[in-house]
Protein backbone atom coordinates (compact mmCIF):
# COMPACT_ATOMS: atom_id res chain seq x y z
CA UNK A 1 0.00 0.00 0.00
CA UNK A 2 1.23 3.36 -0.75
CA UNK A 3 1.33 5.91 1.93
CA UNK A 4 2.67 9.44 2.47
CA UNK A 5 2.50 12.35 4.51
CA UNK A 6 2.36 15.88 4.06
CA UNK A 7 5.98 17.86 3.21
CA UNK A 8 7.96 14.72 3.25
CA UNK A 9 8.11 14.21 -0.33
CA UNK A 10 10.50 16.62 -1.14
CA UNK A 11 13.43 14.97 1.44
CA UNK A 12 12.61 11.43 0.81
CA UNK A 13 15.97 11.05 -1.50
CA UNK A 14 17.94 12.27 1.82
CA UNK A 15 16.16 10.35 4.50
CA UNK A 16 17.26 6.56 5.66
CA UNK A 17 14.49 3.99 5.07
CA UNK A 18 14.25 4.02 9.23
CA UNK A 19 13.09 8.19 9.35
CA UNK A 20 11.19 7.67 6.37
CA UNK A 21 9.10 4.69 8.37
CA UNK A 22 9.42 6.75 11.46
CA UNK A 23 7.29 9.70 9.16
CA UNK A 24 4.88 7.68 8.02
CA UNK A 25 3.79 6.33 11.85
CA UNK A 26 3.69 9.78 13.01
CA UNK A 27 0.79 12.14 14.09
CA UNK A 28 1.08 14.59 11.80
CA UNK A 29 -1.08 17.10 9.01
CA UNK A 30 -2.23 14.66 5.83
CA UNK A 31 -4.65 16.15 3.02
CA UNK A 32 -6.78 14.22 1.10
CA UNK A 33 -9.12 15.63 -2.13
CA UNK A 34 -11.98 14.94 -3.04
CA UNK A 35 -11.08 14.95 -6.82
CA UNK A 36 -13.97 13.94 -8.50
CA UNK A 37 -15.04 17.74 -7.86
CA UNK A 38 -11.56 18.25 -9.61
CA UNK A 39 -8.82 20.09 -8.93
CA UNK A 40 -9.22 23.22 -10.79
CA UNK A 41 -6.14 24.81 -12.74
CA UNK A 42 -3.76 22.91 -11.04
CA UNK A 43 -1.24 20.82 -12.01
CA UNK A 44 -1.71 16.87 -10.86
CA UNK A 45 1.81 16.56 -10.46
CA UNK A 46 1.42 19.10 -8.00
CA UNK A 47 -1.67 18.60 -5.96
CA UNK A 48 -0.12 15.03 -5.41
CA UNK A 49 3.20 16.52 -3.52
CA UNK A 50 0.59 18.23 -1.09
CA UNK A 51 -2.68 16.02 -0.89
CA UNK A 52 -1.57 12.27 -0.81
CA UNK A 53 -4.79 10.77 -1.45
CA UNK A 54 -6.82 11.77 -4.46
CA UNK A 55 -10.55 10.44 -4.78
CA UNK A 56 -12.02 10.72 -8.25
CA UNK A 57 -11.60 10.07 -11.69
CA UNK A 58 -8.70 11.96 -12.82
CA UNK A 59 -5.70 9.72 -14.89
CA UNK A 60 -3.71 8.58 -11.76
CA UNK A 61 -0.38 8.19 -13.90
CA UNK A 62 0.34 12.21 -13.49
CA UNK A 63 -0.41 12.08 -9.67
CA UNK A 64 1.97 9.17 -9.64
CA UNK A 65 4.53 10.82 -11.47
CA UNK A 66 4.42 13.88 -8.81
CA UNK A 67 4.38 11.50 -6.00
CA UNK A 68 4.80 7.58 -6.33
CA UNK A 69 3.35 7.67 -3.04
CA UNK A 70 -0.27 9.06 -3.47
CA UNK A 71 -3.14 7.17 -3.58
CA UNK A 72 -5.32 7.38 -6.65
CA UNK A 73 -8.81 5.95 -5.50
CA UNK A 74 -11.69 5.40 -8.18
CA UNK A 75 -14.86 7.10 -7.44
CA UNK A 76 -18.17 4.71 -7.59
CA UNK A 77 -21.60 5.59 -6.45
CA UNK A 78 -21.60 2.77 -4.18
CA UNK A 79 -25.45 1.61 -3.82
CA UNK A 80 -26.35 3.95 -6.73
CA UNK A 81 -26.09 3.75 -10.52
CA UNK A 82 -26.57 6.59 -13.01
CA UNK A 83 -29.13 6.27 -16.22
CA UNK A 84 -26.55 4.25 -18.28
CA UNK A 85 -25.65 1.77 -15.48
CA UNK A 86 -29.32 1.48 -14.97
CA UNK A 87 -29.97 0.80 -18.73
CA UNK A 88 -27.29 -2.66 -18.40
CA UNK A 89 -28.45 -4.31 -15.18
CA UNK A 90 -31.19 -6.22 -14.37
CA UNK A 91 -34.48 -4.84 -12.76
CA UNK A 92 -33.77 -6.67 -9.77
CA UNK A 93 -30.79 -5.36 -9.15
CA UNK A 94 -32.51 -1.81 -9.15
CA UNK A 95 -34.79 -0.90 -5.87
CA UNK A 96 -38.86 -0.67 -6.02
CA UNK A 97 -40.94 1.55 -4.09
CA UNK A 98 -44.06 0.75 -2.73
CA UNK A 99 -45.79 1.26 -6.32
CA UNK A 100 -42.85 -1.00 -8.04
CA UNK A 101 -41.40 1.63 -9.70
CA UNK A 102 -37.33 2.41 -9.02
CA UNK A 103 -36.21 4.92 -6.86
CA UNK A 104 -33.86 7.79 -7.31
CA UNK A 105 -31.78 10.28 -5.19
CA UNK A 106 -33.51 13.37 -4.63
CA UNK A 107 -31.01 15.90 -5.77
CA UNK A 108 -29.19 13.22 -8.92
CA UNK A 109 -29.53 11.63 -11.85
CA UNK A 110 -28.83 8.44 -9.34
CA UNK A 111 -30.80 5.36 -8.87
CA UNK A 112 -30.66 3.07 -5.71
CA UNK A 113 -30.15 -0.44 -6.19
CA UNK A 114 -30.51 -3.44 -4.27
CA UNK A 115 -27.53 -3.55 -2.63
CA UNK A 116 -27.29 -7.81 -1.59
CA UNK A 117 -29.41 -8.59 -4.55
CA UNK A 118 -28.15 -11.79 -7.01
CA UNK A 119 -27.66 -9.58 -9.91
CA UNK A 120 -26.32 -6.76 -8.63
CA UNK A 121 -23.33 -8.81 -6.95
CA UNK A 122 -23.12 -10.54 -10.61
CA UNK A 123 -22.81 -7.01 -11.83
CA UNK A 124 -20.15 -6.11 -9.62
CA UNK A 125 -17.84 -8.94 -10.53
CA UNK A 126 -17.14 -8.03 -13.89
CA UNK A 127 -17.35 -4.28 -12.92
CA UNK A 128 -15.18 -4.31 -10.47
CA UNK A 129 -12.04 -5.76 -12.00
CA UNK A 130 -12.37 -4.13 -15.04
CA UNK A 131 -12.22 -0.92 -13.13
CA UNK A 132 -8.86 -2.10 -11.40
CA UNK A 133 -7.40 -3.31 -14.20
CA UNK A 134 -5.68 0.42 -14.30
CA UNK A 135 -3.33 2.46 -11.96
CA UNK A 136 -6.06 3.29 -9.57
CA UNK A 137 -4.81 2.17 -6.27
CA UNK A 138 -8.50 0.90 -5.02
CA UNK A 139 -12.06 1.62 -4.55
CA UNK A 140 -13.77 4.84 -3.24
CA UNK A 141 -17.32 3.26 -2.73
CA UNK A 142 -20.03 6.59 -1.83
CA UNK A 143 -23.08 7.46 -0.49
CA UNK A 144 -23.01 4.13 1.69
CA UNK A 145 -23.95 4.38 5.83
CA UNK A 146 -27.86 4.73 6.71
CA UNK A 147 -28.84 7.83 4.59
CA UNK A 148 -30.19 6.97 1.36
CA UNK A 149 -33.32 4.86 3.46
CA UNK A 150 -33.32 7.55 6.24
CA UNK A 151 -33.12 11.11 5.57
CA UNK A 152 -34.86 11.67 2.71
CA UNK A 153 -32.12 11.39 -0.22
CA UNK A 154 -34.60 9.47 -2.19
CA UNK A 155 -37.61 10.77 -3.91
CA UNK A 156 -39.65 8.01 -2.31
CA UNK A 157 -38.90 5.05 0.15
CA UNK A 158 -37.00 1.79 -0.80
CA UNK A 159 -38.88 -1.59 -0.53
CA UNK A 160 -36.56 -4.70 0.98
CA UNK A 161 -37.62 -7.36 -1.40
CA UNK A 162 -36.94 -10.05 1.40
CA UNK A 163 -39.45 -7.88 3.87
CA UNK A 164 -41.66 -6.60 1.37
CA UNK A 165 -41.84 -3.22 4.03
CA UNK A 166 -39.56 -0.26 3.58
CA UNK A 167 -35.84 -0.69 4.91
CA UNK A 168 -34.73 -0.10 8.70
CA UNK A 169 -31.73 0.92 8.85
CA UNK A 170 -30.29 -2.17 10.55
CA UNK A 171 -31.81 -3.93 7.34
CA UNK A 172 -29.92 -1.76 5.07
CA UNK A 173 -26.40 -2.25 6.52
CA UNK A 174 -26.77 -5.43 6.81
CA UNK A 175 -27.26 -5.15 2.72
CA UNK A 176 -24.55 -2.83 2.07
CA UNK A 177 -22.02 -5.29 4.25
CA UNK A 178 -22.57 -8.14 1.53
CA UNK A 179 -21.75 -5.47 -0.86
CA UNK A 180 -18.53 -4.53 0.54
CA UNK A 181 -17.86 -8.28 1.38
CA UNK A 182 -18.29 -9.40 -2.48
CA UNK A 183 -15.85 -5.96 -3.31
CA UNK A 184 -13.43 -6.93 -0.79
CA UNK A 185 -13.48 -10.50 -2.41
CA UNK A 186 -13.20 -10.05 -6.16
CA UNK A 187 -10.60 -6.99 -5.29
CA UNK A 188 -7.40 -7.67 -7.15
CA UNK A 189 -4.19 -8.07 -4.18
CA UNK A 190 -2.34 -4.85 -3.21
CA UNK A 191 -5.67 -2.76 -4.27
CA UNK A 192 -7.84 -0.87 -1.29
CA UNK A 193 -11.45 -0.01 -0.27
CA UNK A 194 -12.70 3.35 1.15
CA UNK A 195 -16.03 4.06 1.32
CA UNK A 196 -18.29 7.69 2.40
CA UNK A 197 -20.96 7.85 4.63
CA UNK A 198 -19.88 8.14 8.02
CA UNK A 199 -21.13 11.33 8.35
CA UNK A 200 -21.48 13.31 11.65
CA UNK A 201 -20.49 11.60 14.89
CA UNK A 202 -24.07 11.79 16.14
CA UNK A 203 -24.99 9.06 13.58
CA UNK A 204 -21.39 7.19 14.10
CA UNK A 205 -22.42 6.68 17.31
CA UNK A 206 -26.08 5.66 16.69
CA UNK A 207 -26.78 2.72 18.80
CA UNK A 208 -27.57 -0.07 18.78
CA UNK A 209 -24.41 -0.55 16.28
CA UNK A 210 -26.25 -2.61 13.77
CA UNK A 211 -28.21 0.65 12.90
CA UNK A 212 -24.91 2.54 12.51
CA UNK A 213 -22.48 3.28 9.38
CA UNK A 214 -19.46 1.97 12.28
CA UNK A 215 -21.24 -1.42 11.31
CA UNK A 216 -19.40 -1.29 8.17
CA UNK A 217 -16.01 -0.86 9.00
CA UNK A 218 -15.13 -4.24 9.21
CA UNK A 219 -15.13 -4.33 5.88
CA UNK A 220 -13.00 -1.21 4.34
CA UNK A 221 -9.55 0.14 4.57
CA UNK A 222 -10.59 3.32 5.40
CA UNK A 223 -13.70 5.62 5.55
CA UNK A 224 -14.66 9.22 4.99
CA UNK A 225 -16.85 11.72 6.62
CA UNK A 226 -18.69 14.98 4.41
CA UNK A 227 -20.24 16.40 7.70
CA UNK A 228 -17.77 16.73 9.79
CA UNK A 229 -17.80 19.49 12.33
CA UNK A 230 -20.97 21.29 10.22
CA UNK A 231 -23.35 20.70 7.98
CA UNK A 232 -22.71 22.15 4.44
CA UNK A 233 -25.33 24.15 4.07
CA UNK A 234 -26.07 25.48 8.00
CA UNK A 235 -25.01 29.14 7.98
CA UNK A 236 -21.25 30.31 9.07
CA UNK A 237 -22.78 31.48 12.48
CA UNK A 238 -23.69 27.61 13.38
CA UNK A 239 -21.32 26.69 15.51
CA UNK A 240 -21.77 22.81 16.72
CA UNK A 241 -22.42 22.20 19.92
CA UNK A 242 -19.97 21.31 22.75
CA UNK A 243 -21.60 17.10 22.85
CA UNK A 244 -21.57 17.29 18.97
CA UNK A 245 -18.30 18.58 18.78
CA UNK A 246 -17.10 15.59 21.13
CA UNK A 247 -19.10 13.49 19.20
CA UNK A 248 -17.33 13.97 15.68
CA UNK A 249 -13.80 14.27 17.79
CA UNK A 250 -14.35 10.68 19.02
CA UNK A 251 -15.19 9.46 15.55
CA UNK A 252 -11.75 10.31 14.30
CA UNK A 253 -10.31 8.71 17.46
CA UNK A 254 -12.43 5.83 16.93
CA UNK A 255 -11.65 5.33 13.12
CA UNK A 256 -7.77 5.77 13.70
CA UNK A 257 -8.01 2.99 16.86
CA UNK A 258 -9.23 0.48 13.94
CA UNK A 259 -6.26 0.68 12.45
CA UNK A 260 -8.40 2.27 9.49
CA UNK A 261 -7.81 5.56 7.17
CA UNK A 262 -9.65 8.13 8.21
CA UNK A 263 -10.92 11.36 5.71
CA UNK A 264 -12.43 14.28 7.29
CA UNK A 265 -13.93 16.89 4.79
CA UNK A 266 -15.43 19.96 6.35
CA UNK A 267 -17.40 22.19 3.43
CA UNK A 268 -18.39 25.32 4.07
CA UNK A 269 -20.93 25.88 1.50
CA UNK A 270 -23.91 27.66 3.51
CA UNK A 271 -26.27 27.77 0.74
CA UNK A 272 -24.86 24.55 -0.70
CA UNK A 273 -22.46 26.01 -3.35
CA UNK A 274 -20.46 28.93 -1.25
CA UNK A 275 -20.69 30.80 2.11
CA UNK A 276 -18.07 33.26 0.47
CA UNK A 277 -21.37 35.74 0.40
CA UNK A 278 -22.41 35.52 3.65
CA UNK A 279 -22.32 39.07 5.97
CA UNK A 280 -18.38 38.43 8.04
CA UNK A 281 -17.46 36.08 5.52
CA UNK A 282 -14.22 37.27 4.93
CA UNK A 283 -13.60 36.66 8.85
CA UNK A 284 -15.82 33.55 9.56
CA UNK A 285 -14.48 31.24 6.18
CA UNK A 286 -10.56 31.57 7.91
CA UNK A 287 -12.24 30.69 11.63
CA UNK A 288 -14.12 28.10 10.55
CA UNK A 289 -10.81 26.90 8.81
CA UNK A 290 -8.76 27.18 11.74
CA UNK A 291 -11.37 25.83 14.06
CA UNK A 292 -12.23 22.86 11.85
CA UNK A 293 -8.19 22.17 11.26
CA UNK A 294 -7.07 22.89 15.02
CA UNK A 295 -9.80 19.89 15.87
CA UNK A 296 -9.05 17.38 13.67
CA UNK A 297 -4.96 17.93 14.40
CA UNK A 298 -6.71 17.34 18.36
CA UNK A 299 -8.16 13.87 17.56
CA UNK A 300 -5.69 12.92 14.27
CA UNK A 301 -3.86 9.38 14.32
CA UNK A 302 -1.24 8.58 11.45
CA UNK A 303 -3.87 7.67 8.94
CA UNK A 304 -6.06 10.93 9.44
CA UNK A 305 -6.53 12.99 6.54
CA UNK A 306 -8.08 16.16 6.22
CA UNK A 307 -9.99 18.69 3.64
CA UNK A 308 -11.24 22.22 3.76
CA UNK A 309 -13.19 23.38 0.61
CA UNK A 310 -14.76 26.88 0.65
CA UNK A 311 -16.68 26.61 -2.82
CA UNK A 312 -18.27 24.00 -4.82
CA UNK A 313 -19.14 25.51 -7.84
CA UNK A 314 -15.40 27.32 -8.52
CA UNK A 315 -15.00 29.32 -11.27
CA UNK A 316 -13.67 28.79 -14.23
CA UNK A 317 -13.11 25.41 -13.02
CA UNK A 318 -13.90 23.14 -9.71
CA UNK A 319 -11.03 23.03 -7.14
CA UNK A 320 -11.06 20.43 -4.48
CA UNK A 321 -7.37 20.56 -3.68
CA UNK A 322 -7.64 24.15 -2.20
CA UNK A 323 -4.62 24.85 -0.23
CA UNK A 324 -4.63 27.68 2.57
CA UNK A 325 -1.15 29.03 4.41
CA UNK A 326 -2.07 27.09 7.56
CA UNK A 327 -1.40 23.94 5.95
CA UNK A 328 2.37 25.17 5.82
CA UNK A 329 2.63 25.68 9.71
CA UNK A 330 6.05 24.35 11.24
CA UNK A 331 4.06 22.31 13.64
CA UNK A 332 5.92 19.04 13.14
CA UNK A 333 4.38 15.91 14.51
CA UNK A 334 2.36 15.22 17.61
CA UNK A 335 3.92 13.75 20.96
CA UNK A 336 1.28 13.65 23.16
CA UNK A 337 -2.65 13.17 23.00
CA UNK A 338 -5.31 16.04 23.18
CA UNK A 339 -5.93 17.04 26.95
CA UNK A 340 -8.24 19.67 28.74
CA UNK A 341 -6.66 22.66 29.65
CA UNK A 342 -8.25 22.59 33.14
CA UNK A 343 -11.83 23.24 33.19
CA UNK A 344 -11.82 26.16 31.29
CA UNK A 345 -13.53 23.96 28.18
CA UNK A 346 -10.36 24.24 25.73
CA UNK A 347 -8.40 21.46 24.65
CA UNK A 348 -4.92 21.58 23.39
CA UNK A 349 -2.53 18.93 21.95
CA UNK A 350 1.58 19.48 22.07
CA UNK A 351 3.49 18.85 18.86
CA UNK A 352 6.90 19.01 17.82
CA UNK A 353 7.30 22.56 17.25
CA UNK A 354 4.09 23.87 18.96
CA UNK A 355 0.63 23.07 19.81
CA UNK A 356 -3.06 23.19 18.54
CA UNK A 357 -5.88 24.69 20.58
CA UNK A 358 -9.62 24.62 20.33
CA UNK A 359 -11.94 26.87 22.63
CA UNK A 360 -15.32 24.51 21.41
CA UNK A 361 -17.55 26.41 23.48
CA UNK A 362 -19.52 30.24 23.27
CA UNK A 363 -17.74 31.81 25.25
CA UNK A 364 -14.83 33.42 25.29
CA UNK A 365 -12.06 31.79 27.80
CA UNK A 366 -9.44 33.99 29.51
CA UNK A 367 -6.21 33.34 30.86
CA UNK A 368 -5.41 30.53 29.30
CA UNK A 369 -1.74 29.32 29.71
CA UNK A 370 0.06 26.46 27.66
CA UNK A 371 0.41 23.23 30.16
CA UNK A 372 4.47 22.91 28.95
CA UNK A 373 6.76 24.93 30.86
CA UNK A 374 8.58 25.23 27.48
CA UNK A 375 5.63 26.56 25.93
CA UNK A 376 4.21 28.47 29.05
CA UNK A 377 5.57 32.16 28.59
CA UNK A 378 7.07 31.49 24.78
CA UNK A 379 6.16 33.53 21.97
CA UNK A 380 4.03 31.51 19.64
CA UNK A 381 3.02 32.33 16.33
CA UNK A 382 -0.86 31.44 14.98
CA UNK A 383 -0.53 30.18 11.47
CA UNK A 384 -2.79 32.10 8.97
CA UNK A 385 -2.95 35.01 10.95
CA UNK A 386 -0.24 37.63 11.45
CA UNK A 387 -0.43 37.38 15.25
CA UNK A 388 1.27 35.69 17.98
CA UNK A 389 0.58 35.06 21.65
CA UNK A 390 2.27 34.67 24.33
CA UNK A 391 0.61 33.25 27.65
CA UNK A 392 -1.70 33.77 29.57
CA UNK A 393 -4.26 34.65 26.76
CA UNK A 394 -8.08 34.78 25.67
CA UNK A 395 -9.10 32.30 23.69
CA UNK A 396 -12.18 32.95 21.98
CA UNK A 397 -15.14 31.49 21.63
CA UNK A 398 -15.43 28.84 18.42
CA UNK A 399 -11.69 29.20 17.81
CA UNK A 400 -9.38 27.20 16.88
CA UNK A 401 -5.50 28.03 16.87
CA UNK A 402 -2.55 26.63 14.99
CA UNK A 403 0.24 27.76 17.06
CA UNK A 404 4.34 27.33 16.06
CA UNK A 405 7.65 28.34 17.73
CA UNK A 406 8.95 29.61 14.54
CA UNK A 407 6.68 31.86 11.99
Amino acid sequence: MRLSCLFLFFAIASLPASAFAEEKSETRLRLFTPAWRNIGEQKPQDVAKKFTVIYGHLNPAPFHEGNPDALCLKYILGPYVDKAELDRIPRQAVASNARGGVVKAREWANWLVVPDSKEWLAHLETRVPALMNSDFDGLFVDSMGTAPVSEGYTDTIAINPHTRKPYTKAEWIRAENVMLRKIREIMPKGKIVTLNGLGPGFRYWTEPEENSPRALLDNVDGAMSERIWRDPKTKLTAWPKLERWMQDIRMIQDVERRGLMGFWWTKCWSNGATSRHEPGADKLVPQWLRFSLASYLLAAGPKSYFNFDTDRDDKPKSNAAEYFPEYDAPLGHAVGDMQAIGSTGAFVRRFSDGAVLVNPTDQPIPGITLPWPELANALLHSAGEKMSYRGPFELPAHTGLILTTRP
